[in-house]
């Protein structure tokens, strides 16, 4: 649903007036220091209104991943578990703490699904291919730009529930082949890709990013400090990326990894990465490292393509990298492309 059609609904809804309507809005994104886009403040209104965006038919009482944006609070969603993450540890108040996340699709989408410490039993619970129905979730965007559904105190689990037909879900294999497998020579911006390929270059620069160790959000030093907006003065953590890049035989294209992504591209653990970079005083010295190793070697990478105004082209930001790639299964995916007929 685009922002003229939420527009409509509230006012057919309530007949508020138009003017009436966009200043709420306007002044939402402002109270939210412009940290929610213009679709996101008019859902958050149209929830204060108790005005449902969801679709008119009673059976479905969820919203697509499609149509997420951020700053949605109560949030259902319906969909299947297609890749589940490492659980992360943490520190806060001396205390150790645990994340763990998932990716989740319907069909129309993927979403990142962030549990925290209470959430963490049954984050384990889940395996991939469940069928989740999160309930009582809130949207926001992370440091990427990318959304991510996070789950509370407040919401809801439902692992594979009775009432629901699993079958209407697309399979984990199924939504695999739905992230487009394409040729680079056909990409452009604003696409989910799956692309085979070889890393032809890498390129050599700091490596690492400062993060705050509890939201995670990117720091920089101010005055000899590290400071987090939403947390002050903090002691960073030290996350990974890494530019690299891909030719798949029909064009090349810029990628960046961060994370665990770019340590799957490197072969590198974070820990392990900053000793050598402090050990040689070369923040880039892990890439020098293994840059010989990694020249040549073929991958699969899942990400999103966006357009770099400095660059002036198009580049993928990775958010699935895989070195061990399992031929058999690559051999099962053409087999099943051929039989329907397309790349989907």
């Amino acid at each position: 649903m685009d922002y003229e059609e939420i527009i409509d609904r509230i006012i057919k809804s309530t007949g508020i007036d138009r003017k009436v309507l966009e200043t709420k809005i306007n002044a939402k994104i402002k109270e939210l220091d412009n940290l929610v886009s213009r679709d996101g403040a008019a859902h958050i209104i149209s929830n204060e209104l108790s005005v449902s965006l969801i679709d008119s038919d009673a059976s479905k009482d969820y919203a697509n991943i499609e149509n997420l944006v951020s700053g949605l609070r109560n949030v259902i969603v319906l969909g299947r578990a297609v890749d589940i993450y490492p659980i992360t540890k943490y520190e806060k108040d001396g205390k150790e703490l645990q994340v763990g996340a998932l990716s989740l699709s319907d069909g129309t989408g993927f979403v990142r699904v962030v549990f925290w410490n209470d959430n963490i039993e049954i984050f384990k619970n889940i395996k991939e291919g469940d069928v989740l129905k999160v309930i009582n979730a809130y949207v926001k965007e992370n440091k990427f730009g990318k959304l991510e559904l996070h789950v509370s105190f407040r919401t809801k689990i439902r692992i594979n529930p009775e009432d629901v037909d699993s079958k209407s879900i697309p399979s984990a294999s199924e939504v695999q082949r739905k992230n487009e497998r394409i040729d680079l020579v056909e990409i452009k911006r604003d696409m989910n890709v799956r692309v085979l390929g070889i890393i032809v270059q890498v390129f050599k620069s700091n490596c690492f990013f400062n993060v705050c160790p509890e939201c995670k959000k990117s720091v920089k030093m101010d005055n000899g400090i590290f400071m987090c907006a939403s947390h002050g003065k903090v002691v960073p953590e030290k996350k990974m990326r890494v530019s690299f890049v891909l030719d798949d035989g029909t064009a090349n294209i810029r990628c960046t990894s961060f994370g665990r992504d770019a340590e799957e591209v490197l072969g590198i653990a974070t820990g392990e990465a900053v000793k050598l970079a402090d050990k040689n005083e070369d923040s880039a010295f892990p890439v020098e490292q293994v840059k010989d190793v990694i020249i040549g070697a073929e991958v699969i990478i899942y990400g999103r393509t966006q357009f770099n105004t400095f660059s002036n082209s198009v580049e993928i930001i990775t958010n699935k990298v895989i070195r061990n790639i399992d031929y058999e299964r690559e051999l099962g995916t053409l087999i099943n492309e051929v039989q329907y007929g397309d790349k989907s």
